[in-house]
C-alpha cells in the first residue's frame, strides 16, 4: 500500500512538531491509527499543504504522475486541528481527491495524543 501523506504546513512552520517528526511516520511503520488495516504500508511521498492550499490538489497530481499511490492520508494536524482549517472543507477535499485521482483519501493518520 503506497501512501502519500499530506501535512499542515502552518503547523509545521509554527514548531508544533507535526507531522514531520515521529507521529505520522511512526504510525505508518507500526500500522497504528488509520493505518491499522493496511498489510504493507509504505510512505512514498510527503506534501505540505500551504495556506490557502490552492496548490495541494495540483501537487498530488504531480506526485501521482511519478509515483504509484494507493491512498492519500491527510494528517491529524490538518483534519483535527483546533481551530479548524479555514481554507478547506475536508469532506469535499476527500471527494475531490478520490474522484480526480481514483485513490482512497483518508482523513487522519495516527492514534497518538
Amino acid at each position: 500500500m503506497n501512501i502519500l501523506l499530506i501535512g499542515c504546513g502552518a503547523y509545521m512552520d509554527q514548531g508544533y512538531g507535526c507531522p514531520g517528526e515521529y507521529k505520522c511516520l511512526n504510525a505508518v511503520r507500526e500500522k497504528n491509527g488509520m493505518f491499522s488495516g493496511y498489510e504493507d504500508p509504505r510512505v512514498v511521498g510527503f506534501l505540505r499543504c500551504k495556506c490557502p492550499g490552492r496548490a495541494t490538489i495540483a501537487n498530488i497530481g504531480m506526485v501521482k504522475k511519478n509515483v504509484h499511490i494507493d491512498a492519500v492520508h491527510l494528517s491529524n494536524c490538518m483534519v483535527k486541528a483546533q481551530p479548524m482549517c479555514k481554507n478547506h472543507d475536508f469532506d469535499k477535499f476527500k471527494e475531490m481527491v478520490e474522484s480526480k485521482f481514483g485513490v482512497k483519501c483518508v482523513l487522519g493518520t495516527h492514534a497518538y495524543d
